[in-house]
């Protein structure tokens, strides 16, 4: 039997200063955030790269373009979108803390052992771990799926414990 849920007496909830850790909700909400904003950046640089690959054609706009620069194109989206996460995540996280979408939900990824800002290390081993599986079709996706999905589990009292959280030692907290 699971004992009832009581809130927590006024000496047991947190002050002005205190950790608070980010919800499930919040992360999901900040994560499509991002994924829209790196689709839509992804898109312009698409269009935009075949534009110049048109003009530099010396046939012009209207000549078809070779099989191999299809197939490049259709590489790059296979299994270079785990890449531009990775390149994402690793920048945004090392230099601010936050991505875009934490920042518009006032999110930030501390060290879990004092609440400071990520190392170099950190950093990249999150934004590996989160972003580089993605590279492999499917089975990639499904990782990343159950990486998430362990954010609804708790570990040791921290809610929201994703594996390249608990892989880095990191904690996505509101500010």
């Amino acid at each position: 039997m699971t004992p009832p849920w009581y809130p927590p007496p006024p000496s047991a909830r947190p002050g002005p200063g205190a950790v608070r850790p980010a919800s499930f909700g919040a992360r999901f909400a900040a994560r499509v955030i991002d994924y829209t904003l790196l689709a839509i950046l992804s898109f312009v640089f698409f269009i935009a790269a075949s534009f110049i690959a048109s003009a530099a054609n010396p046939a012009g706009f209207h000549a078809d373009l070779s099989d191999p620069y299809y197939d490049a194109w259709a590489y790059l989206v296979f299994f270079g979108w785990g890449v531009t996460l990775f390149f994402y995540d690793w920048l945004f996280h090392v230099g601010t803390g936050r991505t875009v979408g934490k920042m518009v939900l006032s999110l930030r990824v501390v060290r879990t052992a004092d609440g400071g800002p990520l190392t170099q290390g950190q950093a990249i081993g999150r934004a590996a771990l989160f972003g580089l599986p993605q590279t492999v079709c499917c089975i990639g996706q499904a990782f990343t799926l159950v990486d998430c999905l362990a954010g609804l589990s708790e570990d040791g009292g921290r809610v929201g414990a994703t594996l390249h959280d608990r892989a880095s030692r990191t904690t996505v907290v509101r500010t």
